[in-house]
Formats: C-alpha cells, sequence, structure tokens
C-alpha cells in the first residue's frame, strides 16, 4: 500500500505538513510515487508509524514495570536484613549473646551466618 492512501489527510492538508504546493501531492498521487524524504517524514502519520510508537512505548512500560517490582523485591530483602541486624544488635544490648558480625572483622564468619540474603 502506498502510504500517502493510507493517511487520513486531504492533499492540501498533506501540502500544508509537508510545506509544499497541493499541487505537488497531487503529482505525487498520480504517480504513486514520491521522494524518500516525504515517505520518511509521512512514516509516523501512517498506520505503520503509530503502531511502531506504540510498540515501542508498551515495550518501555513493561520493562520499566519488571524493573519496578524487582526493585520491590529487593527492597522487601533489604527491610528484611536491617530488621534482622536490629535484632541481633537488640539481644546483644540484652547481653543474650555475642551477635555473629562481630567476628566479621575477622573473617572467621560468614555473612549467611546472620541470615542475610547476599
Amino acid at each position: 500500500m502506498y502510504i500517502l492512501d493510507d493517511l487520513q489527510y486531504d492533499d492540501k492538508q498533506l501540502a500544508r505538513l509537508l510545506d509544499l504546493k497541493p499541487s505537488t501531492i497531487k503529482k505525487y498521487r498520480r504517480e504513486g510515487q514520491c521522494p524518500r524524504a516525504v515517505h520518511l517524514a509521512l512514516f509516523w502519520e501512517s498506520r505503520w508509524g503509530i503502531a511502531s510508537i506504540d510498540a515501542v512505548a508498551y515495550n518501555h512500560a513493561a520493562g520499566n514495570y519488571a524493573r519496578a517490582e524487582a526493585l520491590k523485591r529487593k527492597n522487601e530483602r533489604l527491610v528484611k536484613q536491617m530488621l534482622r541486624m536490629e535484632q541481633v544488635l537488640s539481644e546483644q544490648k540484652k547481653g543474650q549473646r555475642t551477635p555473629p558480625f562481630s567476628r566479621l572483622a575477622n573473617s572467621q564468619c560468614e555473612i549467611s551466618d546472620l541470615g542475610l540474603l547476599f
């Protein structure tokens, strides 16, 4: 299908959009072809250009939603880690036990001893 036939503009509107004379648009229609620059300029006004824009927008939205969900899950894990560390510190203050992360400075204990999710 010819791109000029796909558009919902009349010749006068197309001429104004492209800064051409309406007679030039009529000539393009009559010959069934127009310069590449006109095709490229009109692509984004056609249903193909609009569908392309919609697809890109949808893909960006889907990617951003997935990233937001991943960050939400990561935030939940970090909150749990903070709560666990606060619990261990609280137990240390009460004298119930020595927290395992006090040994981290000497590299004798792994972070997994705290139940942290690294």
